[in-house]
């Protein structure tokens, strides 16, 4: 047996018993709410397994694509781990401050409440209603369709391109922690601001396309509806936009275009503040000077 052949098979029981950790912790982070698991603790547990996959996996890019998708399971569940005590996160909300920042903003009325003031005609839902909603629904996909592109076309800038995107969404969760916000829909719908005019569009476009009742006043909250400040869908639909110039300027003006639509859509559909753009914004273009300043 051949050196290297002999050193791969003597890791071979720390490779299965780093694999093994990972599907220990979905179950954990699954069931954490039935043994009223820390909260901190459930952060370290799922904060673990992206490290966990990378030191079981050999090199090359399925090791890549899997550390990938360990980061994003990572942070999905954090995004949800602090409304696991939603009496308890609600004593922090903020729901005016960031309403008075945008109605600054917006001169008098928030950017939010101004365009479905003028654009919507409830309870009909417009073409613009839907389409709006159809790309909303495609930043699901959007950053990991980038960074695809990148592992599969420029390999060697897939870690630092994973790097600026992981760190945009991983720092946006300080802000879920420390500043619990409500977002334009929950301030309207469930607190009464901004005359109640401004709806959560795509989610009823969303039950209407499933042919189910239209919400009328409560809408679904989802895993953590509080997590608006900063916007971890602009920040990374702005850092996505930095990435595709891995690719070549046409790819960069691409994203560019998209974040400005997606940022527009967020505004218009009740789901972020202009000022929780602008945080996105802050962040992405902190993440990547940072980045750039230890030549990463």
């Amino acid at each position: 047996m051949t050196r290297a052949r002999a050193g791969y098979a003597s890791g071979v029981p720390r490779r299965r018993a780093l694999l093994a950790y990972v599907p220990a912790a979905v179950a954990y982070a699954r069931l954490r709410h039935k043994f009223g698991a820390p909260r901190p603790l459930s952060m370290l547990v799922t904060a673990a397994a992206p490290a966990a996959v990378r030191a079981a996996l050999p090199r090359g890019r399925p090791r890549a694509a899997a550390v990938w998708a360990a980061q994003m399971w990572a942070y999905k569940v954090n995004f949800e781990i602090p409304y696991d005590r939603p009496e308890k996160l609600h004593r922090r909300l903020h729901v005016d401050e960031p309403l008075r920042a945008d109605t600054f903003i917006g001169r008098g009325v928030p950017p939010s409440q101004r365009l479905q003031r003028r654009l919507r005609r409830p309870p009909e839902l417009t073409a613009l209603d839907r389409a709006i909603s159809g790309l909303y629904y495609t930043w699901e996909a959007m950053p990991h369709v980038v960074l695809a592109s990148i592992l599969l076309r420029r390999p060697e800038r897939f870690a630092a391109a994973a790097g600026r995107l992981g760190a945009t969404f991983d720092l946006t969760l300080l802000g879920y922690w420390a500043f619990p916000s409500a977002p334009p829909w929950w301030a309207s719908e469930r607190e009464g601001r901004m005359d109640r005019e401004v709806r959560r569009v795509t989610f009823e476009v969303a039950a209407d396309l499933r042919g189910k009742t239209r919400p009328r006043v409560d809408h679904n909250s989802g895993s953590n509806p509080w997590a608006a400040m900063p916007s971890d869908h602009f920040a990374s639909a702005v850092m996505s936009a930095r990435l595709l110039g891995y690719l070549g300027p046409p790819a960069a003006v691409l994203g560019a275009a998209y974040a400005l639509a997606l940022g527009a859509t967020l505004v218009y559909a009740g789901e972020h503040y202009v000022i929780d753009l602008l945080a996105g914004l802050a962040l992405a273009g902190a993440v990547e000077a940072t980045a750039r300043a230890f030549g990463a």
